[in-house]
């Protein structure tokens, strides 16, 4: 699982965000030796106030005027963007649009000092625990404030790896997978399918909580119960490329593995199988949890024998009593 720096790399407005109010909120301890230190200290923090602020309400034009005009934010994969650029690009919610859940965010170890009147150095460490995550993401930064007309702004953002969570950790953050969910909907190329497959899925734990099991049962349309074909998903940890990987197998001979990872909140499995026939596919599959009990997911087919597949998406909600205090069995 990429860390919470890692996750920057995608350079994504709201993700970046999150990253710059850890900083500004953070408990500052001054330095010493200058007659207007308090001052500038409690300056800083009506800054950082601000911007939170601002960010609770989505408005980016607020969150520019907090950036100086050349201010720039370097992530730990060297990715550099413009921090006005950036922090701009965040937008309010329409009219009857939900807001997205958004991460619980910690702050620790975090120290500012003045290296002069008008520049002052904020070092620390975060961790942010996105939604549907089991296991905080960590990293470090440093961030610049400069005086810049008559107020204290951010001029720079650099970010650095934190600790590597163990695999244990790293496979906990799919425990909101746990449980029985039921598909509520099957669109397919953009169009709600008029005669679906039933599909019901069910997510556990092996007994040392070292793998995921997930049995899927997919009734075709208008097919007996006995004609379902049974799936069966081993997800877990690989030791050996240090991410999670899945392996599938299905009961009509076809099988294949994945590769996963995260992306702006999302998780993606980069997708290989080989269907009954022998032909060979590749697919990006996306899983959007809500933090709830309802996850969006997403098929995108990169190589299907050469033909063009289209684009499939639905969603599944999980049964009542069937969550992670039930599914840890």
């Amino acid at each position: 699982m990429p860390t919470f720096l890692e996750s920057l790399a995608s350079q994504r407005a709201a993700t970046l965000l999150h990253a710059i109010l850890a900083l500004v909120i953070g408990a500052i301890v001054p330095a010493s030796g200058r007659a207007d230190l308090a001052a500038d200290t409690k300056a800083i923090q009506e800054a950082g106030q601000a911007y939170k602020v601002a960010l609770e309400r989505g408005d980016g034009k607020a969150l520019t005027a907090l950036w100086t005009p050349d201010g720039d934010i370097v992530d730990a994969m060297g990715n550099v963007m413009k921090g006005r650029d950036t922090v701009s690009m965040l937008e309010p919610a329409a009219e009857g649009e939900a807001q997205p859940g958004q991460p619980e965010i910690a702050v620790r170890e975090t120290k500012l000092r003045f290296l002069d009147a008008n520049v002052a150095l904020e070092d620390g460490t975060v961790e942010v625990m996105p939604p549907g995550h089991a296991v905080p993401l960590r990293g470090r930064f440093s961030a610049t404030w400069v005086r810049h007309e008559g107020s204290w702004k951010l001029a720079a953002l650099r970010e650095a790896r934190g600790d590597e969570a163990s695999g244990d950790e790293t496979l906990a953050s799919l425990d909101w997978m746990v449980g029985d969910w039921t598909v509520v909907d099957d669109v397919t190329a953009g169009k709600p399918a008029t005669n679906k497959a039933r599909i019901e899925v069910s997510t556990r734990w092996n007994p040392t909580r070292t793998f995921l099991l997930r049995d899927m049962k997919i009734t075709p349309p208008g097919a007996a119960a006995d004609a379902a074909i049974q799936v069966t998903q081993r997800i877990g940890w690989d030791p050996l490329s240090k991410s999670i990987r899945s392996w599938v197998f299905s009961s009509d001979g076809g099988h294949g593995e994945a590769a996963w990872s995260r992306d702006d909140g999302s998780w993606v499995a980069r997708t290989t199988a080989v269907l009954p026939d022998g032909s060979q596919t590749s697919s990006l599959n996306i899983y959007s949890y809500d933090g709830k009990d309802k996850c969006l997911w997403r098929s995108l087919p990169t190589h299907v024998g050469g033909e063009h597949m289209p684009q499939v998406k639905i969603t599944l909600v999980r049964k009542p009593g069937t969550g992670t205090t039930e599914g840890a069995r």
